[in-house]
């Protein structure tokens, strides 16, 4: 059968317009692929998203710079890059980031990598990518000494002080509703708003990670007045952030966290930095550095 030229040239683009809108997407796809290893090769610097309270993962000692468990890990990542990439003098710049500015810092290119801490969860999974588990909490209470509760349940009716943007969020949410707490919210941008607001009185609990409440309590000036208390709510994986579509990067990350657990500095980098919160280390961030031994 003939088909006519006018009727050729439509069947043409009907078929040809998604096929080249395929390889459009196909070549941007490439173009974006790795494109924090390539940017960090061509500026020589890779930018580092820290955290300013949050002890002892990301926080400022008394001269502004930032130290903790994460910073440790992410410098040796950042030893990596220098030999992988060939680039001795890699110049670290450093970001402050907070709950709401972590995960976009990061998407935009802002920022590289962040090394705070941040739990792994499948809904940011969609926006970002994670490292393997580098340390596992759990969502615990942090009140006063003095205060009657002991547990969730003993603050029915109660204001709870809880990180915006957080995995505690969630999980508060959902307890309140199925067990009928009737407990009402107060939401904090950074940790220290949290003791904050027990320590005036404008909350009867703070909820987060137990990592942190350690750290909060000890840096406090007067950690007697407050206690960490109630049964493990929640798993907390953490890890280090990249953007998505950067498995270059990724893999520099992963292979210096397996190497650090495996020769057991990551055990040492633990005790280093928990252990002066009194925190020994937990059977599933055991079980995290075991696993995550990756062998070469």
């Amino acid at each position: 059968m003939k088909i006519a030229r006018p009727a050729m040239k439509k069947l043409f683009i009907a078929i040809g317009a998604p096929i080249l809108m395929i390889a459009a997407a196909s070549v941007a796809h490439a173009q974006s692929a790795d494109s924090t290893i390539n940017r960090i090769k061509s500026t020589n610097k890779i930018k580092i998203g820290v955290r300013d309270f949050s002890i002892p993962f990301s926080y400022l000692d008394s001269n502004q710079k930032p130290i903790g468990y994460s910073i440790d890990l992410c410098m040796a990542v950042v030893d990596s890059l220098k030999k992988e990439l060939n680039l001795p003098n890699l110049e670290v710049v450093t970001q402050s980031v907070d709950l709401s500015t972590r995960i976009p810092l990061v998407q935009n290119g802002t920022i590289d990598m962040e090394c705070g801490s941040t739990v792994n969860t499948l809904a940011r999974q969609k926006q970002v990518d994670f490292s393997y588990v580098t340390a596992v909490a759990a969502d615990q209470l942090l009140v006063k000494a003095n205060s009657p509760v002991k547990e969730l349940e003993d603050l029915a009716g109660k204001v709870i002080a809880l990180p915006n943007a957080s995995t505690s969020m969630a999980m508060l949410l959902s307890a309140n509703s199925k067990r009928n707490l009737n407990v009402r919210f107060l939401y904090v941008r950074e940790q220290a708003e949290g003791l904050l607001a027990v320590q005036t009185g404008r909350a009867d609990a703070y909820i987060t990670d137990n990592t942190i409440l350690y750290g909060l309590r000890k840096n406090s000036k007067n950690p007697e007045e407050f206690r960490i208390t109630g049964r493990p709510l929640s798993y907390l994986p953490y890890g280090i952030l990249v953007a998505k579509n950067n498995s270059t990067l990724m893999a520099i990350i992963n292979r210096t966290i397996a190497e650090k657990f495996r020769n057991g500095e990551g055990k040492s980098l633990y005790e280093k930095w928990f252990g002066q919160l009194g925190m020994p280390l937990s059977p599933v961030t055991k079980a995290a550095f075991e696993l995550n031994s990756i062998p070469d």
